[in-house]
């Protein structure tokens, strides 16, 4: 991205220069300084009303950085081929390998699968199982690096090479709830909230955040905070649902109450938190039709009529959650997602670099959740409203 200086605004072509220098002579004629003057107070009136009508925050936020865009089609899709070999049972990760094919994590027969950007299988591995290198439910694929690590929800992770090959697998102690790593392996958790906490109503319960390596012999902690609401042990559709993410010297927490997220080192310290300024947004029925559908969508349309008799009991809550998601790119920016809303086509994400400044806000695909952002692509599962079909999207980003 190129970066903005002082002489971005006032540099001029020689010509002009040389004008400005011919008037500035001239100026001391009265009829010239009375023109000169005229021409510096109608700018003065032309900067007063520039700031005076700036729209506030989102809206200002890809003003204060650079525009970055996303295409509006897709360059890749995987899952979306007539080829059996090529159907997605339900992705849960991905990443982009140097060679440019895709590795999909999904909850098939093989855990892991690597696909050419036309979309062909290519290779398959991590299959079903519990011996080494095997995987009961991959949830999620994690890119780590130089390492592919698929979290099993047993409470085992394999660790694999870019290349397909099983290195090792080891547990972590205790089993998150949420993680996310780093190139360095590692790792930024969240815990469960405890049972007994649990209730029939719409209820938010402390977790445990910390931090963690692959050997799992060190945590440091970052400590309580709110977990995520729940009625009894489901999440609470339109709760408010914490995210982590880890860069290369920082890890990041989103509690979802407001636009904060809170920002640590590496040895655990806390640091001040990014924060932008966006407005609370009443929930309504439509959004709790929006996510039962998409939670429909998720879990197939076998589940529908379980779904819409349980969302019917579900009480609607006053206020959506001001975040959904939180990801560290390639470059170290944090990605923290704004909070859907119904019948909206693409929803915002607000990019903050690591020191805490606005760098822009992107437009996404408001069904795609979002696996991994490198410089020129974002990489996630798109799950069609209509068809409900699950696919692994690659869209191709601009940064300006």
């Amino acid at each position: 991205m190129r970066k903005s200086s002082a002489r971005d605004g006032g540099a001029r072509p020689q010509d002009a220069r040389s004008s400005e220098s011919e008037f500035t002579l001239r100026s001391s004629l009265p009829w010239m300084r009375m023109l000169r003057d005229t021409a510096r107070s109608r700018a003065l009136r032309y900067v007063t009303v520039v700031f005076m009508f700036a729209p506030t925050a989102p809206a200002t936020l890809a003003a204060q950085g650079a525009t970055w865009r996303v295409s509006t089609a897709p360059t890749i899709r995987i899952g979306n081929s007539d080829a059996l070999d090529a159907v997605l049972s339900a992705p849960a990760g991905a990443t982009r390998l140097p060679s440019g094919n895709i590795v999909v994590g999904d909850q098939g027969d093989f855990a892991l699968r690597e696909f050419t950007p036309a979309g062909r299988l290519v290779k398959k591995y991590g299959r079903k199982g519990k011996g080494p290198g095997e995987i009961t439910y991959v949830f999620p694929l994690l890119r780590c690096g130089d390492s592919l690590v698929a979290n099993d929800i047993a409470g085992s992770a394999n660790v694999f090479t870019v290349d397909g090959t099983f290195v090792r697998a080891f547990r972590f102690r205790p089993t998150p709830y949420r993680l996310s790593c780093n190139s360095r392996l590692q790792f930024a958790m969240m815990g469960s909230e405890a049972d007994q906490n649990m209730k029939k109503e719409p209820n938010r319960s402390p977790a445990a955040y910390w931090l963690a390596r692959a050997d799992t012999t060190t945590t440091i902690p970052l400590g309580s905070f709110a977990g995520a609401e729940r009625i009894a042990h489901r999440p609470y559709p339109l709760g408010r649902d914490p995210r982590v993410a880890i860069g290369p010297t920082r890890a990041y927490v989103a509690l979802a109450d407001s636009f904060e997220v809170k920002v640590f080192d590496l040895q655990g310290k806390p640091l001040p938190s990014l924060i932008a300024r966006v407005p609370r947004v009443a929930a309504t029925g439509e959004d709790l039709d929006a996510e039962r559908e998409r939670e429909i969508a998720m879990r197939g349309e076998k589940a529908r009529k379980s779904l819409e008799l349980e969302y019917a009991t579900i009480p609607l809550t006053k206020f959506l959650p001001a975040t959904r998601d939180l990801i560290v790119d390639t470059d170290g920016n944090v990605w923290v997602q704004h909070f859907p809303r119904a019948g909206a086509k693409t929803v915002p994400w607000t990019v903050f670099s690591s020191a805490g400044k606005v760098l822009a806000t992107v437009a996404l695909p408001s069904p795609l959740e979002v696996y991994e952002v490198g410089r020129d692509y974002v990489l996630g599962r798109y799950i069609d409203p209509d068809e409900a079909v699950p696919e692994v999207r690659l869209y191709a980003l601009t940064r300006r």
